[in-house]
């Protein structure tokens, strides 16, 4: 069976119906919460503190169960907006409704200098290590994923990548274009010894921005 990302671009892959599909898989429900609550454990947040956390390629917002139930809040994006309109469709709380954003990993992220205390990310940054239309530069778009990462964060937090690379090339390219950026951490693979059940997730740092990387303020009414 071809992977998803050799099927077609992220936002034509996830239909309607294929994103109802996925939002109604009880087995999905259950690998995605199990790898968000791995993800979680690796960001190693103070115990007893919300925070406020990015889930990057949130799709269906399965993996965002377990960081509500931690008592953290989060904002979710996704290039697809089927698997958004599932996501607020079910609701994972009674009243709840998912913060979510339609947005392109790919293009970096549209919120404002160190405003997430972490990041995780299940399932889909290897999206980025393909050239799923025409243009697309798998470098480039990766560069811009770290650069608008870094951005977001706040200096020093955590982000817990989740990944399923199709080969050894596109670990790298995802690790080299995270060290560009001055990211600093390492791989963790769980189940190292079975093909079927190996994990990996890349823990990375944010790093401290330079002052020449914070945009500047805008100026108060009647000031020059």
């Amino acid at each position: 069976m071809a992977r998803p990302e050799r099927t077609a671009a992220a936002e034509a892959f996830y239909s309607k119906g294929e994103a109802s599909r996925y939002d109604q898989n009880a087995r999905m429900a259950t690998t995605q919460r199990h790898l968000a609550e791995r993800a979680l454990q690796l960001l190693d947040l103070p115990t007893g503190v919300p925070a406020l956390l990015l889930d990057a390629g949130c799709g269906t917002g399965y993996s965002a169960r377990p960081l509500e139930k931690a008592g953290h809040h989060w904002i979710g994006t996704d290039i697809s907006i089927n698997m958004l309109q599932a996501a607020r469709q079910s609701a994972r709380r009674p009243g709840l409704r998912p913060q979510v954003l339609c947005d392109d990993l790919g293009h970096g992220f549209a919120f404002r200098v160190g405003t997430f205390d972490g990041c995780i990310s299940i399932s889909a940054v290897q999206w980025l290590c393909h050239a799923s239309k025409a243009g697309d530069d798998p470098q480039r778009r990766l560069r811009r994923f770290f650069v608008g990462l870094k951005a977001v964060l706040v200096a020093g937090a955590r982000t817990v990548l989740q990944l399923y690379p199709e080969q050894p090339e596109h670990l790298q390219m995802i690790r080299d274009a995270a060290l560009a950026q001055g990211f600093s951490g390492g791989l963790i693979i769980d189940y190292p010894w079975s093909e079927r059940s190996k994990k990996l997730y890349l823990v990375l740092v944010a790093p401290n921005r330079r002052l020449a990387e914070v945009p500047a303020a805008v100026p108060q009414a009647g000031r020059k």
